[in-house]
């Protein structure tokens, strides 16, 4: 599986290598920011229907 998990872009001297921690925080990074995302969509999606209720509920009013 070489090149699958992700590795630091730079050499550190005297390392033996990555430890294996790293993929731990990477994949905890990816769930945060994928978690972010979702979050911002139900955001938005919850004030467009909240828009589309009031627009629709001010039609039935006329």
């Amino acid at each position: 599986m070489n090149g699958f998990w992700p590795t630091a872009p730079f050499y550190i001297p005297y390392s033996a290598g990555m430890p294996n921690g790293w993929d731990m925080v990477w994949w905890l990074f990816q769930l945060g920011i994928m978690s972010l995302f979702l979050w911002l969509l139900y955001a938005v999606a919850t004030g467009v229907d909240r828009d589309f209720l009031q627009t629709k509920d001010e039609e039935d009013d006329k």
